[in-house]
């Protein structure tokens, strides 16, 4: 472990906290203590939805922020854009500002033989590839879900008509890496899916002491795309209904999971 690494305490307060934050522009009266945090800022209107009287709060670099209710539960959305630096400073910022809860609602992609598109992965663990968290904590450092929100949500997947996986999830930094092997490495460590901002979201909130999961849905298999003599980096209409139902799907099990678990505990 570096030693600027260790002797970082992140029990200790930064002096930036309960005030109008940098990049997200929200203050604690802005968000609630369950924040879902997507990548793309096309799904927060998705999200949004679902919510009761949602009302956009901020929208800077292209961070767009939503709060309203879920079953008379306050819920705010944040959208952190792609990669682990961008969402890291997503994160930081939520937590600053009163976030108890994060939940991220994303994309995967599969890579197992039997993950199919439309697919919902929700992920225990996560690799750390990231960018980001490696400037946090040293390479031993795990990255895991909350056991009792991930309990929560599992529960909720399993009474869904849709294919659910659970297993270990590979947050990775390279979109369109040329090399078959990249994809493959993992696929035979039994790596169910791979994506780019979890592991970043379980290792920020361990650290700073509130819970975290991501739920993903599957727009395309890796696996069987990089274990052909052509490399296929190509993603497959998402536009159709088995991926736009396992999208809906997890945004439903997402909700209906961490308003139980905030009311629970």
């Amino acid at each position: 472990m570096e030693s600027w690494q260790s002797k970082a305490d992140y029990r200790e307060e930064m002096g930036i906290e309960r005030e109008q934050q940098y990049h997200i522009e929200c203050t604690p009266e802005d968000i609630a203590p369950i924040v879902l945090v997507p990548g793309d800022q096309g799904r927060v209107e998705t999200i949004i939805e679902y919510f009761d009287n949602p009302k956009k709060v901020a929208d800077n670099r292209g961070l767009i922020t939503y709060t309203g209710t879920y079953n008379n539960t306050p819920v705010t959305v944040t959208s952190t854009g792609m990669g682990g630096p961008s969402a890291a400073i997503v994160y930081e910022e939520l937590i600053n500002i009163g976030a108890k809860i994060l939940v991220r609602i994303g994309s995967v992609a599969g890579l197992q033989e039997y993950v199919k598109r439309g697919d919902i992965v929700l992920p225990h663990a996560s690799i750390r590839d990231d960018g980001a968290s490696q400037y946090y904590v040293p390479d031993n450092y795990p990255a895991a879900a909350d056991p009792i929100l991930y309990n929560y949500l599992f529960s909720k997947a399993e009474k869904k008509d849709v294919d659910c996986w659970s297993g270990i999830n590979w947050t990775h930094s390279a979109f369109y890496s040329r090399s078959k092997e990249y994809f493959q490495q993992w696929a035979r460590k039994r790596v169910i899916s791979m994506e780019m901002e979890a592991s970043c979201l379980f290792t920020i909130s361990q650290l700073r002491g509130v819970k975290s999961a991501f739920i993903g849905t599957v727009y395309e298999n890796r696996y069987r795309q990089s274990k052909n003599e052509k490399m296929d980096l190509s993603v497959g209409n998402i536009e159709k209904e088995r991926i736009q139902k396992g999208i809906k799907t997890s945004i439903e099990i997402a909700l209906e999971g961490v308003t139980e678990t905030f009311r629970q505990h």
